[in-house]
């Protein structure tokens, strides 16, 4: 009998899980249907967040954090109903006065600088690269929404696990560079303080674990970026 051993992941490989790692992370903040809900209570979701993460090696101080936000979503939403749980998410992050207790949308967490101008640079961002936010009755959403930042990081590292396929070095090197640019200017600068508050406010408790981890990911994320970006210029030399 012969043994098979798993083939080491590849670049490419690495970059197509951490694209998928930030769709799901979108999917799990964007206003709750009846699938979701599912996959979440199932296990589903939380179990392949895990396996991705497991699988990355930057991401290996993350492991725990995100086994024990595995067990806190089985745990909270075992007797939780879905028109309950969606009531919840609703309280968490969409209504309340003067304003939702957590909403997630960037400039609810900048300090001293203007909403404004923190869509329009992150709407210039997404247009660099052809993107439009949806005008689609009923998913209209700011461009500085967490889910719309998370789907544009997924949208980058989709394109340099393309770029890396095709071995154009050109276009790896500026998906690298937005990247950066955008974790530094942009998710890195809030989501740790709205996981901090989430913490203190949420009326969903596994919510907790996941912003806790989402901020832990966006973190680890800019230093592989920034050492891959030093390996690239090294390897230019």
């Amino acid at each position: 009998m012969t043994q098979t051993t798993e083939l080491p992941m590849t670049e490419t490989d690495s970059a197509a899980v951490r694209s998928r790692l930030y769709k799901l992370f979108a999917l799990v903040f964007r206003y709750p249907t009846p699938g979701v809900y599912e996959e979440l209570r199932s296990g589903k979701f939380p179990d392949e967040v895990c396996v991705h993460i497991a699988s990355l090696p930057h991401l290996e101080t993350l492991e725990n954090e995100c086994r024990k936000m595995e067990r806190e979503v089985r745990k909270d939403l075992e007797s939780v109903p879905f028109p309950e749980y969606e009531t919840r998410f609703v309280q968490t992050f969409e209504v309340g006065a003067p304003a939702p207790p957590c909403a997630p949308y960037e400039g609810e967490y900048r300090e001293g600088e203007a909403r404004t101008a923190i869509m329009l640079e992150v709407s210039e961002f997404y247009r660099h690269f052809g993107l439009n936010m949806s005008q689609e009755e009923g998913k209209r959403e700011l461009p500085d929404h967490l889910c719309a930042e998370l789907e544009f990081l997924h949208f980058l590292t989709f394109k340099e696990a393309q770029a890396r396929e095709e071995g154009n070095g050109e276009l790896l090197q500026g998906y690298l560079l937005a990247q950066k640019d955008f974790l530094e200017r942009h998710l890195v600068k809030w989501i740790p303080t709205f996981s901090e508050k989430l913490q203190k406010q949420a009326d969903v408790p596994f919510y907790h674990e996941l912003a806790a981890v989402t901020s832990q990911f966006v973190n680890a994320e800019l230093s592989l970026v920034r050492s891959l970006l030093m390996d690239f210029d090294a390897g230019q030399a």
